[in-house]
């Protein structure tokens, strides 16, 4: 039997979905990305009235598993590309739910973790969580929805300088500048970030959709899935320059354990 990648439990009313990949800080693979699209089908079918997002281990999602590109040299654009699609599809699902999502979030979140969390409603972290978009690091531009959730959230002067940057914001910064809700000690995560999603979940469900629904239409509701496809093109093309290749290589040799973001 498939053991799978994120385990999803619904109890009065709120689903919990947690990524299970600790051992390798709930890095993406294209596994991990088909249990959470299937999670978030199941959300919607099992009328659950809010999500709580979270992550088994000391961290949350250190992005991409680049393991993965580094066993597959010849294949790491055309793997970069599928990832990236299948990842956007997810997070296209993730922000069309109906209900309110809350992201519970420890340790490091990177990359794509980071766009993960960008894409809930409500965030609780711990004092040690720490942020980063990632990318620059590796010669590549943003996916994840990275580059418009932050430049939506912090103005794009403040969003450029994260992405070139690709510095930590640890928990207190993030709910500083607005990217977080909640901080609180590591020990009381798990009560406090309940706390939460169980107040939503015990809310008026018609007026959070409709709330959902006015201001993902304020925003512009075709902008996620064309900026994620300029993304997606715009990382495959730096890829394709072989600059993640080299980058994965100087990181370390293949057929070692190495995550960190690349989508």
């Amino acid at each position: 039997m498939k053991t799978t990648l994120v385990s999803f439990v619904v109890d009065a009313g709120l689903a919990r979905l947690t990524l299970e990949r600790a051992d390798a800080g709930n890095a993406i693979t294209p596994e991990l990305i088909e249990d959470l699209d299937a999670a978030l089908v199941r959300t919607v079918d099992c009328g659950a009235r809010a999500v709580l997002l979270g992550a088994s281990g000391r961290n949350f999602c250190v992005g991409a598993d680049l393991k993965y590109f580094a066993g597959r040299p010849d294949r790491i654009v055309h793997d970069l590309r599928d990832m990236a699609n299948a990842f956007h599809a997810a997070l296209i699902r993730l922000t069309e739910l109906p209900i309110p999502v809350v992201a519970r979030l420890q340790g490091a979140a990177i990359g794509a973790g980071f766009g993960l969390m960008l894409a809930a409603d409500h965030v609780v972290c711990s004092q040690d969580a720490r942020l980063s978009t990632g990318y620059a690091k590796l010669g590549l531009s943003a996916d994840a929805g990275v580059s418009l959730f932050l430049t939506q959230a912090l103005g794009p002067r403040l969003a450029r300088n994260l992405l070139m940057t690709s510095r930590f914001i640890s928990g207190p910064e993030a709910v500083a500048l607005g990217l977080a809700d909640e901080c609180c000690a590591r020990t009381d995560l798990d009560h406090v970030a309940d706390r939460a999603a169980l107040r939503f979940a015990d809310g008026p469900g018609s007026a959070f959709a409709a709330i959902k629904r006015l201001t993902t239409e304020a925003a512009g509701a075709p902008l996620l899935q064309s900026h994620l496809d300029r993304e997606r093109d715009e990382i495959v093309q730096l890829a394709e320059s072989g600059v993640l290749a080299r980058a994965i290589a100087t990181i370390a040799p293949v057929g070692t354990e190495v995550s960190g973001t690349a989508c």
